[in-house]
């Protein structure tokens, strides 16, 4: 086969091989770029919390008092929990458990209003909550590597909001909202990871990659032909 006919029809069939994913790459890419960082990380949503304890901690309990009918602990700390002081007691296992500070009584996880409350308390904008879900199983992918259980509290607004809240601790884990689901969709496609969306060396995006690469030095190798061998062949 002549080399020309060659390079022609390597060109078209890595073309047609490629072709879809270079569309892909340049869409994400142009929306990467496009939308600032600050807001597909959802920073607009959230404002700046500092847990404080309410009242004073002059009651509190010495921690070796509470640990000492609480078996093998490998974590232990004083959190403020929607205002509450309470001793956060971490098992073996990784189970934990929040304690009443004052009492050394087992409290309860937050309920739905509790959780509701906790979200709103980092809210930066005016909606109200529209819904509180406890997730126990088959998370969204979204929250990554989330331990369950976890609150997922929705937020009624433009941004279709979602806080994730420790029922455990009352914490702040994770926010999310449109803008960032459409960039880890991209992001997604961007890098051919179907799964777990993180890894940015996978085979499949190394191939395509290099098919890429190929098209490339296969269309160079048309312009050749095209404009420095006007010569027959």
């Amino acid at each position: 086969m002549p080399p020309r006919r060659l390079a022609r029809r390597l060109h078209k069939w890595l073309a047609i091989v490629v072709g879809a994913q270079l569309v892909l790459w340049a869409v994400s890419g142009v929306y990467m770029v496009s939308v600032d960082l600050d807001i597909i990380h959802g920073d607009m949503l959230v404002r700046e919390v500092y847990p404080v304890l309410d009242e004073a901690l002059d009651d509190v309990l010495p921690p070796a008092e509470v640990l000492a009918d609480q078996g093998r602990v490998t974590g232990f700390e004083l959190v403020s929990r929607l205002g509450r002081p309470v001793y956060l007691v971490t098992g073996t296992g990784g189970a934990r458990r929040a304690l009443d500070a004052r009492t050394g009584a087992l409290l309860p996880d937050l309920d739905a209003q509790a959780a509701a409350q906790a979200a709103q308390s980092h809210y930066r904008g005016e909606s109200t909550v529209s819904a509180a879900v406890l997730l126990t199983r088959n998370p969204p992918s979204e929250i990554g590597t989330l331990a369950l259980p976890v609150w997922q509290v929705n937020f009624d607004d433009v941004w279709g909001s979602s806080f994730y809240i420790d029922p455990v601790s009352g914490a702040f884990l994770k926010r999310r909202h449109t803008l960032w689901r459409v960039f880890d969709f991209l992001w997604m496609l961007h890098i051919m990871d179907y799964e777990a969306r993180t890894d940015i060396n996978n085979p499949l995006l190394r191939l395509f990659a290099s098919l890429a690469l190929l098209l490339g030095l296969s269309g160079c190798w048309l312009l050749y032909y095209r404009f420095l061998r006007r010569r027959p062949a």
